[in-house]
């Protein structure tokens, strides 16, 4: 992590470089290379009030709320923004969004997308749509991250309330947001509580999903407990369309035997140690010749090989897929992702009444790394060593009718705690805690930002091997280099170029051109 953190302050160094030239969309744009860093190589930390001090200075030279109509506080919340970096088809986060809005049926929501590529997934259209939204597209005019904070922070000033889902590294919300004056209440989801992000300054009100969540907010990124609010995941109403029977037949799986199952996006299922995910489970299947077991996003990987092997194939993996529901309805014990968690497919699968299994081998306090949903908890079996682990299968496997009634139990807990209505009375406090707490005001705040304080203790000494992706200082900054003035983008790609980080000639001429050009271009 040391060596981790130096590049990461050569990174913070350069956007400090930048904002005293008054070089403002490089500064931000070393920013998001440098949270990117920190978010992919865990640098230690968790607050970075240096970086938070560039984009709050940017936003002081560049965003004059005087010339804003003044706009009076806000005593409702009837128009909410919602507004994200780029949503995929698949995942936790677009599925959250699109039920956010689709519940929350009083109230008009709109969405801001600021780098979003292409067309929005058509579902969260939908349900923008059905709540007299419209989706706006900020990164589809000229400039970086300036610009569009400018085009966001207007757009903001018509809303009674701004959620943030955006990615860890996006600085623009930042910029837009600094100025109290006249913006709605900003509220921002904590939906990476396990990683570094940006965004502490600006925050009216952090809204974790979790206990663990809300202890690192607290703890480590030093937002206060009247600033923070617990938001528990939604899911859709969960509705079984097909028995396990039906459903494992439309999976084109073979009748008979127990099923484990487990589904998250492929890069959940990190093999560590040498021991992948299929690995852990060959000792399970073979004490149980007649069980198999479907992974729903990995696929079957090179190393999973000698695995499914020795399993005589009873280990079965699937690519990634936007509807995952005939899977969760096919498990009879529905087995987290290993090692990082997926706490949305285990709501999902439990909603329909499937026994939930999950492994957690390291110390309380790095918790965050755990399945700690409060409809989970009071059945799910929580196995802290393999051999917990393995002990558990067993047992459950070997009694049937405790699992159809540990299943019931999961499923009515977590219809209770993460559907409507009892979900909606936790949105509405949510609504009033926004509206009620101060706002921030970072531009009127004194002094030098203290340095990042480092911690070698837990979880941050396992985050690298469970969730990093050890990227060069070179490959993360041409993540960020289309953001560039001309004369750093130049500078920059330069470097690149000396470092081979491009992908081929035609990479090359890319990150020339800045990132607003294609999008501009296409119309």
């Amino acid at each position: 992590m040391r060596h981790n953190y130096e590049d990461f302050q050569s990174l913070r160094r350069e956007a400090e470089r930048c904002l005293e030239a008054d070089d403002l969309n490089s500064a931000a744009a070393y920013v998001e290379a440098a949270v990117t860093l920190a978010r992919k190589r865990h640098c230690g930390f968790y607050r970075s009030e240096p970086l938070e001090h560039v984009l709050i200075e940017i936003a002081r030279r560049a965003l004059a709320a005087k010339a804003e109509a003044a706009r009076p506080a806000r005593t409702q919340i009837s128009r909410v923004l919602h507004v994200a970096t780029v949503l995929n088809e698949v995942g936790g986060l677009t599925r959250m969004m699109r039920r956010w809005i689709a519940a929350d049926e009083a109230r008009h929501h709109s969405l801001a997308l600021l780098r979003h590529p292409g067309e929005p997934p058509h579902s969260v259209r939908e349900a923008v749509e059905a709540r007299g939204g419209h989706i706006h597209m900020i990164s589809a005019t000229r400039g970086g991250s300036v610009e569009w904070a400018r085009a966001l922070r207007k757009l903001s000033l018509d809303f009674d309330l701004v959620v943030l889902h955006v990615s860890n590294e996006d600085p623009t919300p930042g910029i837009a947001f600094a100025d109290e004056r006249n913006r709605p209440p900003v509220v921002l989801v904590n939906h990476a509580d396990h990683a570094f992000w940006l965004g502490l300054s600006v925050c009216d009100l952090v809204a974790s999903s979790r206990v663990s969540g809300e202890r690192l907010v607290l703890e480590r990124r030093g937002i206060p407990a009247e600033r923070h609010a617990v938001l528990p995941i939604q899911i859709d109403p969960p509705v079984r369309r097909h028995s396990r029977a039906q459903a494992r037949q439309r999976l084109g799986l073979p009748a008979g035997g127990p099923l484990l199952v487990s589904v998250a996006r492929g890069v959940k299922y990190r093999t560590m140690g040498g021991v992948s995910f299929a690995d852990m489970h060959v000792e399970a299947l073979l004490a149980r010749p007649d069980a198999g077991l479907l992974v729903v996003g990995p696929g079957e990987p090179a190393d999973w090989q000698e695995a499914i092997a020795a399993t005589g194939g009873r280990i079965m993996g699937r690519p990634e897929t936007p509807d995952p529901s005939l899977a969760f309805e096919a498990a009879d014990i529905y087995l987290d992702s290993y090692p990082f968690v997926s706490i949305t497919s285990m709501l999902e699968a439990g909603g329909v009444g499937a026994p939930c299994v999950t492994l957690f081998p390291y110390p309380p306090d790095a918790n965050v790394m755990s399945t700690d949903m409060p409809g989970l908890a009071p059945t799910i079996g929580f196995a802290t060593s393999m051999a917990d682990y393995n002990r558990i299968l067993a047992d459950w496997l070997a009694d049937p009718e405790a699992l159809r009634q540990r299943g019931e139990e999961t499923a009515s807990n977590v219809k209770r705690l993460h559907t409507a209505p009892n979900w909606l009375e936790s949105l509405e406090t949510l609504y009033a805690k926004a509206l009620a707490v101060p706002p921030v005001t970072p531009l009127r705040e004194q002094g030098a930002p203290a340095e990042e304080e480092f911690y070698g203790g837990y979880p941050d000494i396992l985050l690298n091997g469970v969730f990093g992706e050890f990227d060069s200082v070179e490959a993360i900054l041409k993540r960020s280099v289309r953001l560039m003035s001309l004369p750093e983008r130049l500078r920059v790609w330069r470097r690149l170029a000396r470092t081979k980080t491009f992908d081929g000639p035609w990479d090359a001429i890319r990150n020339l051109l800045p990132e607003w050009l294609p999008r501009l271009v296409a119309g």
